[in-house]
């Protein structure tokens, strides 16, 4: 299976955005992640509308915008305009799913849910059939502390997806991803893992060398290579 990462802004530095959004579109990164938290379903506040219509201004990358936000669905018609490729939000944070989902489809952009580690895959169940993509958080939203269980979890959400014929469905991991724990992730059926400071802490300036070390899979141990 072939892994693609996609590289988070947020984990850029915040005096040099444009630089590292060149360096992503140089790089062979599948496209930018753009996270808005507002300071309230988040403890962060990361940046807004306005940060992301001067960054689709700016690049051709396909953009897929993270919303860390209570009641997302307010800002789907400034990122429908705007022209962002792919929306995701938190399904325990939008007042109805259903509606936006629709919103989004009648756009055509590219759809998605989030689940947070603590909250269990039946949230998701009843919208499985209508997305294109389910983020994963592998932390809690604002922090970088990668959770152990969520692997178990993408691995069960990946069975039920085959199950149901929506092998289509995109499954992204989102938060705390490293060298370290990026093929635990990928051994357990993640297709995009998203990455911000793994990549952007990268002092080579091309940003593919890291972006290719986080995509690879788990080595098997000496002890499998023998049998």
């Amino acid at each position: 299976m072939t892994v693609s990462i996609a590289p988070a802004l947020i984990g850029a530095d915040p005096l040099s955005l444009r630089e590292a959004i060149d360096r992503v579109a140089a790089s062979t990164a599948k496209y930018l992640h753009l996270d808005i938290m507002d300071g309230h379903y988040t403890p962060a506040i990361s940046f807004g509308i306005r940060t992301v219509a001067a960054i689709r201004e700016h690049t051709v990358l396909p953009l897929e915008v993270h919303l860390q936000t209570l009641a997302p669905e307010r800002y789907l018609d400034d990122l429908i305009e705007i022209g962002a490729d792919r929306v995701c939000f938190h399904v325990d944070a939008v007042t109805d799913a259903s509606t936006a989902l629709d919103t989004l489809e009648s756009a055509g952009i590219g759809r998605g849910l989030v689940l947070n580690p603590d909250l269990g895959l039946e949230l998701l169940d009843p919208y499985l059939g209508r997305l294109d993509f389910v983020v994963l958080m592998t932390s809690r939203p604002g922090t970088s502390t990668f959770d152990p269980t969520v692997p178990d979890k993408i691995r069960t959400l990946r069975t039920l997806l085959r199950d149901r014929h929506l092998k289509s469905v995109e499954l992204v991991a989102d938060g705390g991803i490293t060298t370290i724990t990026a093929p635990q992730t990928i051994a357990a059926g993640a297709d995009t893992l998203v990455a911000g400071s793994a990549i952007f802490k990268s002092t080579d300036p091309d940003l593919s060398t890291a972006v290719h070390s986080l995509a690879q899979p788990a080595q098997p141990s000496a002890t499998a290579q023998e049998h």
